[in-house]
């Protein structure tokens, strides 16, 4: 039996195994990738180029215009054969009960990504993005090494940000060392990462929302909200975990996507769709989104005959 699938393995079984396979591509699931920018307070005697670099980060206009400038569909199209989905907010769709319907998917629009960056007092000499002193607009970007999948999400977006004037650098790396910059040393500009929640609910996400949270990834640790935006963030998932009404959960809910959709400490890309198959002869064959995708319902799982080799 086969339980998830790349979108490869998904066209092969797809038109190579007709009759001895059937195979499923059960939409998005609940797992997110995205990119963001170190938030960190840093300490400018040791990290003197970090610290210039966060003057760009830490402004909401810059992380919309990099959001604005990025070509999910692309991302879609090529990194995922066109089984993935675009995203405007970490919640996906598959999560039916808690996405919030009514963000609207902006296109990419370079235009807007340009007027983002001049009001925010960038400007561009030969082609390249300057900040207010003048300083060209460079970064890197670290992810998984072993991910390809992320690594051509990265690629393409160093592609996007060219055409905005950034110099992105990929520094694909080992995993352990990405969560050692991220979670202990900070010492990165930006990173592309993926979570996935093992459950619909937005409880098992308090760390990454919640100030201090171990994997509230773009500001580790942090005791005190970098603007008034992320106190509100905090203080709606604290209310959400402890509110019994469940429309009023979801009201609070509603309202912290629209706060990240609108600020951007994590940068949305986009979710995989969930592509699973297993033999003909398998019987209450019924796939979920839920890890397991295919094993949940494992004690109702029976051949109907011996299963071809």
């Amino acid at each position: 039996m086969i339980s998830r699938l790349s979108a490869a393995n998904f066209a092969v079984l797809s038109s190579e195994a007709a009759g001895r396979y059937r195979v499923q591509d059960l939409g998005p699931g609940l797992e997110y990738s995205f990119l963001f920018f170190n938030l960190n307070d840093p300490d400018e005697a040791k990290q003197p180029a970090l610290a210039r670099k966060q003057a760009w980060f830490r402004q909401v206009a810059f992380r919309q215009a990099v959001s604005a400038a990025l070509d999910r569909q692309g991302m879609v199209r090529l990194v995922y054969q066109g089984r993935a989905t675009p995203l405007v907010t970490h919640v996906t769709p598959g999560n039916k009960l808690w996405v919030n319907a009514t963000l609207a998917r902006l296109p990419r629009s370079l235009a807007r990504a340009r007027e983002l960056l001049g009001k925010a007092g960038f400007s561009w000499k030969e082609g390249t993005l300057r900040d207010g002193s003048g300083a060209a607009v460079e970064l890197t970007i670290v992810t998984s090494a072993s991910n390809a999948a992320r690594v051509q999400m990265a690629t393409i977006i160093q592609d996007d940000l060219r055409e905005l004037g950034i110099q992105a650098q990929v520094v694909p790396m080992e995993s352990r060392a990405i969560l050692d910059r991220v979670t202990r040393t900070h010492e990165y500009d930006a990173a592309l990462m993926a979570l996935v929640n093992g459950d619909v609910d937005p409880n098992p996400e308090m760390n990454v929302w919640t100030l201090g949270g171990p994997t509230h990834l773009w500001r580790v640790g942090a005791a005190a909200p970098l603007a008034p935006w992320e106190k509100e963030i905090d203080d709606l998932m604290r209310r959400q975990l402890v509110t019994l009404d469940a429309a009023e959960r979801k009201r609070l809910y509603d309202r912290m996507q629209v706060l990240v959709a609108e600020n951007l400490p994590l940068i949305p890309l986009v979710s995989p769709n969930v592509l699973v198959g297993a033999k003909t002869e398998l019987g209450n064959f019924r796939p979920a989104i839920l890890d397991p995708y295919v094993l949940w319902n494992a004690d109702e799982l029976f051949w109907r005959s011996a299963p071809r080799p």
